[in-house]
């Protein structure tokens, strides 16, 4: 399978990320539960399929504000108001997580996004009465509220160890004019493409 330019030879893409954030956790000494390790995978699996990028209402988590989408989640209804939360929530988290190079060019903090994303998973949480505080889904928002931050440098671990393998030109610079990454600038040199106003091969 070749996903993004990233060659998977065996298993499924799911699998795929069940290895590298295994092995982003263990660089990281990161510690993790099952539970939060089978939602970043499943987290994961569903933006790198596109899943994740369109809402029930197919609009695209990219054209409408956090805070107006945070806002609309609070004036649904219980049942709805979770799932547009955990969006939001989801949306945050792997964008500032495994897009955190293209923040370096934007007028936007990736602080302002771990901060929505905290509050939506918080929020999220909270619309989960029933069970009380031992609602184990309750609980799995709630750990990632509080700790947004370390979830999302676990994912630019994932994300470091996707485009390290990554070796289609064409498709990394597509990424780098989309994000400004330095790392993908980086990435591009080694394989001989000098990146400027123009696309120059070095070699």
């Amino acid at each position: 399978m070749d996903h993004e330019g990233v060659r998977i030879s065996a298993g499924s893409l799911s699998d795929y990320f069940v290895e590298v954030v295994d092995d982003a956790v263990a660089d990281h000494g990161i510690e993790i539960d099952e539970h939060v390790r089978a939602y970043l995978v499943s987290l994961l699996t569903q933006f790198a399929e596109r899943k994740a990028l369109v809402t029930d209402e197919r609009d695209d988590l990219l054209s409408q504000p956090l805070a107006l989408q945070v806002l609309k989640a609070m004036q649904a209804t219980p049942g709805r108001r979770f799932q547009l939360l955990r969006q939001v929530g989801d949306f945050s988290l792997y964008l500032v997580g495994f897009f955190s190079d293209s923040f370096d060019r934007s007028a936007v903090d990736p602080g302002y996004y771990c901060d929505m994303g905290a509050g939506a998973y918080q929020r999220a949480a909270d619309t989960l009465r029933h069970g009380g505080a031992d609602n184990p889904f309750r609980q799995l928002y709630g750990h990632l509220a509080t700790r947004f931050r370390e979830m999302a440098t676990l994912l630019n671990g994932v994300s470091e160890r996707c485009f390290a393998q990554e070796t289609d030109i064409l498709r990394l610079y597509d990424r780098f004019l989309a994000t400004g990454s330095r790392r993908l600038a980086e990435r591009l040199a080694q394989l001989g493409v000098a990146v400027g106003a123009e696309p120059r091969f070095t070699q």
